[in-house]
């Protein structure tokens, strides 16, 4: 093995004149200094580590709900010791301490990541600190649309797995955490979309439709420009959903929705229900993004035909709308002129973001094994911020960005700081 040491006492005792001597006092501080760039990336991603882990951990401790200061801390040591165990700082030695004081939950850890260069000016570690600290008390509650998609392609294959079962696995373990996390206190709701959405929607909003009662089927957006918003139909016909199909994909029907539970399902505290369904939707036909945003901004909403969201005054209340997508814009979309395209689709899908995030709710996208980059730029941009954009390749990745979407919601409603 070549020993940077060893290699520097030759050139010091070398013979062959100045260069050699000019060498080795030279190399020591540029090896030294490579070496604090290789070492603090690998301080960086263990801190990184760290604290992401104490974030989850704190927030396991604070959501426990009806256990004593001292099971609360062993919930989260626990919780902590399981998400060190792998990734950037696996390995190395720790300490942590957990307890709660004052009705908060407060949480710290330090872990000592090794160098490898810089041993050379004596060196051995490098200590990485985190902290955080958790509201008991002051729990909020959520609202979280989860916006899917379940167009054909999400029957094909991502890292190992086939991608809808990956995205359910994924969801259904955000539902449950959560939920047992904070009982009573968030509410699912689920917009399966490809080309069409199917949905139960009250007659008066439905062009065609007559009588009272609900109608049940099929729809793409609304006339524009009423597809941007979440405002409730009027008797205008053009607000009204159940326009006409596009006829390029007309032919895929509605008649396979069902049968795939592809089904809109409003807010609902029953977590049972919310992961049954998970459970039975395959996908089927096209991918309209748009169609899926818009009706996931609907149903967080407080208004008509959807009045299960909390008001935007309730400040107790955070809205999220997680989006998932594995493909381009598809299906055509009304615009401001008299035809459908796709174009317009992907226009609309940006307006809507925009008025979504105005009206309060935290956007969360996720590419997943999405290759096109114009699609991965418009979703990023439609994210509340930086931290609410994710790129999944893999079923792994997904998984991962899931339970960083878990702690991000999470942290919404307890975390102080």
């Amino acid at each position: 093995m070549f020993n940077i040491r060893k290699a520097l006492r030759r050139f010091t005792r070398s013979e062959r004149g100045d260069t050699a001597i000019m060498f080795a006092l030279t190399a020591i501080p540029v090896i030294l200094a490579a070496g604090a760039g290789v070492d603090y990336a690998t301080y960086a991603a263990a801190k990184t580590h760290l604290q992401a882990s104490l974030d989850s951990a704190a927030l396991s401790g604070a959501a426990a709900s009806g256990k004593t200061d001292t099971e609360r801390a062993a919930i989260a040591q626990a919780t902590f010791t399981a998400n060190m165990s792998a990734g950037a700082a696996a390995g190395y030695t720790l300490t942590s301490d957990f307890r709660v004081d004052n009705g908060t939950f407060i949480a710290s850890a330090k872990v000592e990541v090794p160098t490898s260069l810089m041993k050379l000016a004596g060196i051995n570690n490098i200590e990485a600190n985190g902290s955080a600290e958790v509201g008991l008390a002051a729990m909020k509650k959520a609202e979280i649309a989860m916006v899917l998609d379940y167009s054909g392609s999400m029957g094909d294959v991502s890292g190992t797995k086939v991608k809808y079962i990956a995205m359910r696995e994924a969801a259904t373990k955000l539902v449950d955490d959560l939920t047992t996390a904070s009982p009573g206190k968030v509410k699912f709701g689920l917009v399966p979309f490809s080309h069409h959405v199917y949905v139960t929607l009250p007659k008066a909003y439905v062009k065609g439709a007559t009588g009272t009662g609900t109608w049940t089927g099929c729809t793409q957006d609304r006339k524009y420009p009423y597809n941007l918003t979440a405002a409730t139909p009027t008797s205008n016909v053009d607000t009204k959903w159940n326009q006409p199909m596009a006829p390029d994909h007309a032919s895929d029907g509605c008649s396979g929705y069902a049968p795939r539970s592809l089904i809109v399902r409003p807010l609902t505290t029953d977590s049972a229900a919310v992961k049954a369904q998970l459970a039975a939707m395959k996908p089927y036909a096209w991918t309209h993004i748009a169609l899926g945003v818009e009706f996931g901004y609907h149903i967080l909403m407080d208004n008509l035909p959807f009045d299960q969201g909390a008001p935007k005054s309730d400040t107790e209340t955070q809205k999220f709308m997680i989006v998932l997508t594995d493909g381009m814009q598809t299906e055509p979309a009304f615009g401001p002129g008299s035809s459908r395209n796709v174009s317009q689709g992907e226009k609309n899908l940006t307006q809507l973001c925009t008025n979504a995030k105005a009206d309060g709710i935290r956007i969360i996208t996720l590419a997943f094994d999405l290759d096109d980059t114009t699609t991965r730029a418009r979703l990023k941009n439609c994210a509340s911020d930086a931290d609410s954009f994710f790129i999944a390749n893999s079923d792994t990745d997904l998984s991962k960005a899931f339970e960083e979407i878990k702690t991000a919601v999470a942290s919404e409603i307890y975390l102080k700081k």
